[in-house]
Order: C-alpha cells, then sequence, then structure tokens
C-alpha cells in the first residue's frame, strides 16, 4: 500500500512539474512574435521638387494621399518585413523669379512657375525594429525602399515679365518617357507607435508613423540627359544646365493589419470551442 502511494505521489509531482513547466509559454495571450499580418495602409504627404540648377526658388508643398495594402512578418522580437503596395500621388510646384539686362542701363523680371504632378503604383519594403519588450504600445523606427512606377501625369510652366513688351510663354504636356523616367527609386526613414488591440478574441494591429522620403536617382529623362529633348522647365537664361530634380516628401502614414497566425491557446482553456470529429 505504502508503495502505491508513494508511486501516486511521485506521478502527481511529475504532471504538476511538467504543468508549471508548460504553462507559461502556453497561456500567453499577445504573443504575435514571428506573426503574419495583413491590412490596410493609407498616408497624406507634403511633397516637394528638389531642382539642384535652382537655388533661389520658393517652395510649395503639394498635398496627396495614397493608399492601398500592407503586409508585415515579425522575424524576430524587435525586428520586422514589412510589404506596402500603394496607389501613390506625387509632384511639386516651383516659383521663380530671376533679373536680366533688357538695355545698357535697363532691366526687368521675370516670372517662371513650374508644375509636376505624378501618380501611380508605390512599392514600399520598410524594415522594423522596436523597442522595448512585448506590450500593448511600443515605439519603432524604420528605413524603407521604395519604388514608384509612373502611370500618368502633368507637367507644365509658365513664364511672365515685368515688361509688357516681352510676350509671356506657357508649356503643357501629359507626362511621357521624354520628359521624365518612368519610375523613381527613393529611400525613406522614419518614427513610430505601434498599437495591439484587442476585441473580443480578435487582435489588430495599429501603425501610426512619420516619415521622410527622397529620391536616390534624377528623374530626368534619358532624352533630356543627352540633350536630344529641350527641357521644358524654368526656361530662363540664367539657368542653362539640366542639373538634377529629385522628389522629397514628408508622410504621416496609417496601417491597420489583422494577424493571421492565433496566438497559442491553453489546452485548458474551456472557453475554446470544443473539437468535433467527423
Amino acid at each position: 500500500m505504502k508503495k502505491r502511494v508513494c508511486i501516486l505521489v511521485f506521478v502527481l509531482s511529475a504532471m504538476l512539474s511538467a504543468q508549471a513547466q508548460f504553462a507559461k509559454p502556453l497561456k500567453k495571450k499577445n504573443d504575435f512574435k514571428r506573426a503574419f499580418s495583413l491590412g490596410i495602409t493609407g498616408s497624406y504627404a507634403a511633397n516637394d521638387l528638389i531642382y539642384s540648377s535652382v537655388t533661389k526658388s520658393s517652395m510649395h508643398p503639394v498635398f496627396d494621399p495614397t493608399f492601398g495594402l500592407a503586409a508585415e512578418w515579425n522575424t524576430m522580437p524587435h525586428f520586422s518585413v514589412g510589404l506596402d503596395v500603394s496607389y501613390a500621388m506625387r509632384g511639386g510646384q516651383k516659383t521663380f523669379n530671376t533679373e536680366f539686362q533688357t538695355s545698357y542701363s535697363s532691366t526687368t523680371f521675370a516670372h517662371v512657375k513650374y508644375d509636376l504632378t505624378m501618380n501611380g503604383i508605390d512599392l514600399r519594403i520598410p524594415l522594423s525594429f522596436y523597442f522595448g519588450d512585448e506590450g500593448n504600445l511600443r515605439p519603432y523606427v524604420y528605413l524603407a525602399p521604395r519604388l514608384s512606377v509612373w502611370t500618368g501625369g502633368k507637367v507644365s510652366w509658365e513664364r511672365t515679365y515685368d515688361d509688357p513688351s516681352f510676350p509671356s510663354k506657357s508649356f503643357e504636356s501629359e507626362l511621357n518617357e521624354a520628359l521624365m523616367l518612368p519610375f523613381d527609386l527613393s529611400a525613406m526613414a522614419g518614427v513610430g507607435l505601434c498599437a495591439h488591440l484587442k476585441t473580443g478574441r480578435r487582435a489588430l494591429l495599429c501603425k501610426l508613423d512619420l516619415g521622410y522620403g527622397v529620391s536616390v536617382l534624377s528623374n530626368f529623362s534619358q532624352g533630356e540627359v543627352n540633350g536630344e529633348v529641350a527641357f521644358e522647365g524654368w526656361g530662363d537664361i540664367a539657368h542653362e544646365t539640366l542639373g538634377q530634380r529629385r522628389l522629397q516628401n514628408l508622410e504621416v502614414r496609417l496601417a491597420i493589419m489583422l494577424p493571421l497566425q492565433k496566438p497559442v491557446a491553453d489546452a485548458c482553456d474551456f472557453n475554446q470551442k470544443p473539437y468535433k470529429s467527423r
């Protein structure tokens, strides 16, 4: 009898020890490490042009939205790789005044207004680093290459003079490969906050960040660079060199995603729906 009691006590001790050993990982309710999330994203950006041949111009940011799909894979507790595919609108506006001589003793001013609008598809791959331990709210920083493929747009400029004896000039055209590269490659960086929200048995990831992006390549067309196509831009005699033209933007982005990998549930959770065998 004593031998049986000792065996029973030993078995119960082993079972309790195993339960204590595996209870902690099984009862994690918000463990989305290594989870894949999918959702929607959108941003509102202030867009501008950087034109290297003109240093004294007025900046007029163009505000445009983007909207699309977002995915994220948390490969490590503090690191994730994302993929955003969005419809985007970009562009910029510049104005410039230049003084030039009309005779030996007199001068006049030319006023130039230059507009560039683009729309297309954005592909971003944000690499995010999260700070702190697992929790409901975590700050992060990110770096992201961004490829934009243009599907349409317009370029226009207008030049007027203070001296009425000089006729005004203007140019307007739909965007095409003769006036601009068909794509833009940019680098982005930013900071943000990620919130883990839970409604019932469902969880949501909400990410809000502020980022800055700038083109790494000049977007003048190959024809403009080679001199085969005349650059229809500023059109004033003070800036005859083509230089480089790049895009920059400051954007606020929101992403709402649903983790597709559910957290591991406790085997003793009686709130789970029972498994039905066929």
